[in-house]
């Protein structure tokens, strides 16, 4: 019966867990502008706005912990960090082992590719060396059409291999498409949306009141129309960046 008792209250305690961590941590990618870059030594973006207005909501200190993106799962996973973000698709797949905040942002994956050689569908990707970034949806779409994934840590180095001729094409998500594209002149998108993605904060299922805050203030910058403008704002700072 003691045992019984025990194991009751060991789930009850275990519902019932506040999160008193004076901290935030945040895993996050250098190379995604314009959600999540450093310009400057610093992070910065769309998504690094978005979690210091968490933090500044919560009253909490944001302690942000730069990797690439195929090890941002992995850390909310192990407990590493409270939550992470990067441009990461909400999936049903991911939803098993995580949950994610409200979407903030939708968009989809497309190809890059050489003017010179355009890739303009999902189905000639079959036989295409296809460059990607580490652990991204985008692997999964690229396999189901045949293609080959080469898995990068660094979002830029995709790009410079597309431009040399080392890689047939990339396959990213539409933010950074548009800064391959923008940045090296002889490559474009050059096809549709491929999927539709939407964009959320990933956190551990058991950080159920921090995940409310992390909802709330997106809320709050959606109706207030202030999330809109930074990502306009962004988008055109790093336009400008890339250009020159």
């Amino acid at each position: 019966m003691k045992t019984v008792i025990s194991i009751f209250l060991a789930f009850v305690l275990l519902g019932c867990v506040k999160d008193d961590s004076p901290t935030i941590t945040v895993a996050a990618p250098p190379d995604s502008p314009p959600f999540s870059f450093k310009m400057a030594d610093e992070f910065c973006g769309v998504e690094i706005d978005l979690i210091r207005e968490v933090a500044k909501d919560t009253g909490k200190e944001l302690v942000i912990l730069e990797m690439p993106f195929g090890e941002l799962l992995e850390s909310v996973r192990s407990g590493k960090a409270d939550l992470a973000l990067g441009t990461i698709s909400i999936t049903k797949e991911r939803k098993k082992f995580l949950a994610f905040s409200d979407s903030y942002y939708k968009t989809g994956n497309v190809i890059t590719s050489p003017l010179a050689r355009p890739i303009t569908s999902a189905n000639e990707l079959k036989g295409k060396r296809v460059g990607v970034t580490g652990g991204g949806r985008a692997v999964d779409i690229i396999k189901q059409f045949g293609g080959t994934p080469v898995e990068y840590t660094n979002s830029w180095d995709i790009a410079e291999d597309v431009a040399a001729g080392k890689l047939d094409c990339a396959l990213n998500d539409g933010p950074s498409a548009r800064s391959y594209a923008m940045g090296k002149d002889e490559l474009a998108i050059t096809s549709p949306f491929i999927s539709e993605d939407n964009y959320g904060v990933a956190c551990g299922k058991e950080k159920k009141a921090l995940l409310k805050s992390v909802n709330k203030t997106i809320k709050r910058l959606k109706n207030s129309g202030e999330l809109q403008k930074r990502i306009d704002s962004w988008t055109r700072l790093t336009d400008e960046k890339i250009k020159h």
